[in-house]
């Protein structure tokens, strides 16, 4: 029997637009498995920066002309291998997406159902004025204003304590050696805004890896497909005999993704600052983070605010690499009354609810 009949009650149906990006795909499942009474599907999409570009302009054009039904689901079965009947099956009430290269393809598809949008990031060629609601960081404040504007803190996260705790369990059962209090570092690498160097990999272990000693830490320790392979090596050659290694593994000789695991595991996580993601991925689990300056590319880094505003809330402490030491001491000794998880993505499907639904209850699923 559907869980329709079971409960006497209509799903919500919402399509979710992925672009693959695994931060992308966070911030959309976490608000789908919190929005009341729903069901998602996903639905992935690939092109190319020219076909991008195309469905931007078809969808500036879409604002005064109807486009037909056929020729808009042709444009996107261009960009996806899911099946277009599948999806005029679904016939979803919401389309919610991540990521530049998704809104055009939220926009054209919002026409064909009359489905309500909702966009997670400041939509970049498109309005504001072209979707239903728009889920903005605070610190694009500035630059993306509108009645139809929610700010978040962090960004909204698929991040449970169910979620952590299996994945902390699995990971625990590959630790060859005896863990005891662990800690987590995320090493990200170069961004639009960040660069890590060597050196930088090195200074950081040569402040962790004392305090691990004072402390009776064990290190848990992972890159990102960012990080520079002379930057990995760097931090291989630091860590490999040193007695606070528990765990190493290193993004370019992995497709594995520990990082739940290691949440999951750790009170406190160490993360370099390009990666914001994972830091809104840490204190949406209930842990606490260390976020780390790095190399900046521009004297105006956007995020600075958004570290500042977490630190006020006691979510995080941003440092300079020279002072990792000293943070982490200070965050051991902290009186332990558990870390307050930060939950955006509830609040943003809270307004959803609110703004499209009138509010109810139950939860969100999504079909694999």
């Amino acid at each position: 029997m559907s869980d329709e009949k079971k409960t006497g009650k209509t799903k919500r149906r919402v399509l979710i637009i992925s672009d693959g990006k695994r931060g992308h795909m966070h911030q959309t499942e976490g608000v789908v498995r919190k929005l009341p009474n729903s069901i998602g599907k996903k639905l992935e999409i690939r092109m190319s920066k020219l076909y991008y570009l195309f469905l931007v302009v078809m969808s500036i054009l879409a604002r005064r002309i109807n486009f037909s039904q056929p020729l808009i689901l042709f444009w996107i079965q261009k960009v996806t291998d899911s099946s277009v009947a599948s999806l005029i099956k679904f016939s979803p009430d919401v389309i919610i997406s991540a990521g530049s290269f998704t809104h055009p393809v939220t926009y054209l598809l919002s026409k064909i159902w009359n489905a309500k949008t909702v966009v997670c990031m400041r939509p970049s060629l498109l309005s504001v004025t072209d979707f239903n609601l728009v889920v903005a960081p605070r610190h694009d404040q500035n630059r993306c204003r509108g009645r139809n504007v929610i700010y978040t803190m962090g960004a909204t996260s698929d991040i449970s304590e169910g979620f952590i705790f299996a994945e902390a369990v699995t990971l625990y059962a590959k630790l060859k050696t005896d863990v005891k209090r662990p800690i987590g570092l995320l090493i990200g690498g170069d961004s639009a805004l960040n660069f890590i160097s060597p050196e930088m990999g090195r200074s950081m272990l040569d402040e962790i890896l004392p305090a691990c000693a004072e402390h009776g830490l064990s290190l848990l320790t992972t890159t990102s497909r960012r990080t520079k392979r002379d930057t990995e090596a760097a931090i291989r050659q630091r860590l490999e005999g040193n007695p606070a290694n528990a765990y190493l593994l290193l993004a370019s000789e992995s497709s594995e993704n520990p990082v739940p695991g290691i949440i999951g595991l750790c009170e406190v996580v160490i993360v370099t600052e390009d990666s914001v993601s994972m830091v809104s991925e840490i204190i949406s689990g209930g842990k606490y983070a260390i976020v780390v300056k790095v190399g900046h590319k521009k004297s105006h880094n956007k995020f600075e605010g958004l570290f500042q505003d977490l630190m006020d809330e006691q979510y995080i402490t941003y440092t300079d690499i020279k002072d990792l030491n000293s943070s982490i001491s200070n965050v051991i000794r902290m009186k332990r009354r558990g870390f307050k998880p930060l939950d955006e993505s509830r609040k943003v499907a809270i307004e959803i609810e609110r703004l499209f639904f009138g509010g109810g209850p139950g939860s969100g699923v999504i079909q694999e």
